[in-house]
């Protein structure tokens, strides 16, 4: 297996993984749904409005930095590279999730979770720039 078909597992590896995540978190909307009752929006039911907002938010950065990894992957990107962006993406949601998920307010994993997801993000377009360009 040479260099650019080594990146593709890679990629699957990261997608597949972000996608289960956003299916447990949208299965926790849900069920917090039919737990409270509330079928639109989120009423006045933290629970529901946190697991919301948990999936929101996954769904607000995970696209973006996976179709950076896409991109990243064509352009015959370091694995290295590709790993660097798909783990603190993947941690970074995973903690992000876990912190709004317990409450509403600022927490450490919420924090963490939030600087993960930005620093892949930010990794990820850099590279993609100097990948293209250089």
């Amino acid at each position: 297996m040479d260099f650019y078909s080594a990146s593709l597992p890679i990629l699957g590896v990261y997608a597949g993984i972000n996608i289960l995540i956003n299916l447990f978190l949208a299965y926790r909307v849900s069920a917090n749904r039919v737990r409270s009752n509330v079928m639109t929006g989120t009423g006045a039911d933290d629970k529901l409005y946190n697991a919301s907002r948990a999936h929101i938010t996954n769904v607000e950065y995970t696209p973006i930095a996976l179709a950076g990894l896409v991109v990243l992957h064509l352009l015959a990107a370091s694995i290295y590279v590709l790993h660097i962006v798909g783990l603190t993406l993947t941690i970074g949601r995973i903690l992000h999730a876990i912190g709004v998920s317990r409450t509403g307010e600022s927490t450490p994993p919420r924090l963490v979770g939030t600087l993960l997801t930005w620093i892949s993000l930010l990794v990820a377009g850099i590279a993609c720039l100097w990948y293209a360009l250089v």
